[in-house]
């Protein structure tokens, strides 16, 4: 009798008390499982659809970001082969300009993509967990987690979190692919994994750390170690060894990189390092505390505080307790390997932000801890009927607590203010904090909270020119002009650079009637970018509040020239034209304005009807007059003869 084969051995927890991978009823208890697990998610989430954007990276990334307005294929060239705000995500910023062409500015819709895609990324890790362990509990336990785990929040109720949300999706793709090669040798599989590495990378250059996590998984399904599983991670490590460069080469300007080598030793930085690790394993754990800052510890006297020193002495005596495991040594060995592979490259060994740890970053590293605790709840189960009878009630409430402080830690994401509210009732030493906090205020109108949240901004750091800028700006709505124009030169002094504060202090010296200090400022910043298409607008303001209509003139037309679609520039070159008595060119210009979408279109009707009476069409002249009366626009002066 011909000796049967056994199925590879897929991990702790093969075939130990239940159906064979194969039975019906058994993967109908796994899918349904799922879809209640996809439910409770989307409902927990449901609230964050009311969200705003936060001026945390939101302004940069997405509402101010030039980039993903520009849809045509010279927009998208853009997007794959440059750098924007030092990051490359081209993926990440093609699919923000397809929300922003078919919606614009809604937050609903960009909150309502990034919750779908944390529901399909959690279809995937059941996907991924399924086969791997070839078990329905473990694989529901470990999914379950990862879906309600409050450390998630950040990746699924920010908006800037796109980047890993996308990313993650092919990652976790990627993985299955992976697997499935690894289970059946068949090549088509391993051709999808490398397939779907390329856009996981064009989402967010951190998905390098695939090869890594490839060989953990090699490791915990015993593939041996042998030519073949070498040659076939190569071309994965070239792919991530050009996307690395990519962004290094992106993060070359960024000035903390070095900031970051001088402040600490290399002892120190090690340590921060090992603790960093530890810390994603305690916020797993025991997730409290949360905030959208954690800083980069301070140096009194030099040195960091204790707990950094001893992080290294406690991962070591980790990894050793890991090696005299017994029979746990692979399950804990894969559990710890897979968090750090894929943690590699955001626990600052190279800096890459001024943040030492983040939520986000734990976002697929946590599916290693949360593995590791749905398996060893099982086999505890099978060891023990009381517990396994207990389990299924130990983890329902355990999912339920998480639920609870997702819940409340969704709230907190809700706009600026309420985030850096949450933040800044926990600490009050971080000056980032009551900027943003300040900048929210401002938007909000609340000009006097704004400029004492500035105020605390300057005392903690007296070099923060963005501050300066802001409180000037809140004393020029007050109508305290000699403060704002003191900022202004303050801030110009600490950051020359920023030829915004330059233009800025020139609008405030031409409201003030200062009009030869003004139009100086907007010539200093066009004399280093004559392509500067704010400063050309605002000096022709300037020029056509002084009658001076030949300047005023060239320089809107410079603005329209660099900007077709600047609407102002066009509604104001009109009526320049309809001062100097250039009426054809004036109805060209004013109808554009109104094409374009013109803010104000009552004052642009009332000018076109001047224009067409200068080009003798009285008929159209009338029409526009009455559009303009219409609109509640009677005009500065008589209207023109009819």
């Amino acid at each position: 009798m011909a000796k049967q084969k056994r199925p590879a051995n897929t991990g702790p927890g093969w075939n130990e008390g239940q159906e064979p991978a194969a039975d019906t009823r058994g993967r109908f208890r796994g899918w349904l499982g799922l879809g209640i697990v996809l439910l409770a998610t989307a409902f927990l989430y449901a609230p964050a659809l009311s969200h705003q954007f936060t001026n945390w990276d939101d302004d940069r990334q997405v509402t101010a970001n030039p980039d993903i307005r520009d849809l045509s294929p010279q927009g998208i060239g853009k997007m794959f082969s440059s750098f924007y705000v030092s990051l490359y995500q081209p993926l990440t910023s093609l699919s923000w300009a397809v929300e922003y062409r078919l919606f614009g500015l809604n937050p609903r819709v960009y909150h309502t993509v990034n919750i779908l895609l944390h529901l399909v990324n959690i279809l995937l890790v059941y996907v991924f967990v399924r086969s791997l362990s070839a078990h329905v509990g473990i694989s529901l336990v470990t999914t379950a987690l990862f879906a309600v785990h409050p450390l998630q929040v950040e990746v699924a109720a920010w908006v800037s979190s796109r980047s890993i949300l996308l990313s993650s999706l092919f990652y976790l793709g990627a993985m299955i692919a992976y697997i499935a090669y690894a289970k059946s040798g068949k090549l088509r599989y391993f051709a999808l994994g490398l397939v779907l590495f390329v856009p996981a990378l064009l989402a967010k250059t951190t998905a390098a750390t695939l090869p890594l996590v490839l060989m953990v998984i090699d490791l915990y399904l015993e593939r041996k170690v042998s030519r073949q599983t070498i040659w076939e991670k190569i071309p994965f490590f070239l792919l991530s060894i050009v996307f690395g460069c990519i962004t290094m080469l992106a993060r070359s300007g960024v000035s903390h990189l070095q900031d970051f080598a001088f402040k600490y030793s290399l002892v120190q930085r090690i340590c921060i390092v090992c603790y960093s690790c530890l810390w994603y394993v305690g916020k797993l754990v025991l997730p409290v505390d949360l905030s959208v800052f954690y800083p980069f510890p301070a140096k009194p006297n030099g040195w960091l505080p204790i707990a950094f020193y001893l992080a290294p002495l406690l991962l070591l005596g980790l990894a050793v307790g890991i090696w005299y495991a017994g029979r746990y040594r692979r399950l804990l060995a894969f559990a710890a390997l897979f968090m750090l592979a894929s943690l590699v490259l955001v626990v600052q060994i190279v800096p890459i932000s001024e943040l030492m740890v983040c939520d986000r970053y734990a976002y697929l590293p946590c599916i290693g801890l949360f593995f590791l605790a749905g398996t060893l709840g099982h086999r505890v189960g099978l060891q023990n009927p009381s517990w396994r009878r207990a389990m299924p009630v130990g983890v329902m409430l355990i999912l339920v607590a998480l639920g609870g402080l997702t819940y409340q830690r969704i709230g907190v994401w809700r706009d600026s203010l309420t985030l850096w509210n949450d933040f800044l009732r926990r600490r009050q030493d971080i000056w980032v904090a009551y900027l943003n906090r300040g900048l929210a205020e401002y938007d909000e109108g609340d000009r006097q909270a704004a400029i004492a949240d500035f105020d605390a901004t300057l005392r903690l750091n007296p070099k923060a020119d963005k501050a300066l800028n802001n409180r000037a700006a809140a004393y020029v709505a007050l109508g305290n002009r000699p403060a704002a124009l003191r900022d202004f030169d303050e801030a110009i002094r600490l950051n020359p650079a920023d030829s915004s504060y330059v233009v800025n202090r020139g609008i405030l010296k031409r409201d003030m009637g200062d009009f030869a200090g003004a139009v100086q400022d907007f010539d200093t910043v066009i004399e280093l970018n004559a392509r500067n298409v704010r400063a050309l607008c605002e000096r022709a303001d300037a020029y056509r509040m002084q009658g001076d209509w030949t300047k005023a003139r060239v320089d809107y037309d410079a603005v329209l020239r660099l900007d077709p679609g600047h609407t102002y520039a066009a509604f104001l070159l009109g009526a320049v034209l309809v001062q100097t008595g250039d009426g054809q060119r004036a109805v060209a210009m004013l109808n554009k304005a109104l094409a374009l979408g013109c803010r104000d279109p009552g004052p642009a009707y009332y000018l076109l009807a001047q224009a067409y009476q200068k080009t003798g069409r009285m008929d159209l002249a009338k029409e526009a007059l009455r559009r303009s009366q219409e609109l509640g626009y009677r005009g500065p002066q008589a209207p023109p003869r009819q």
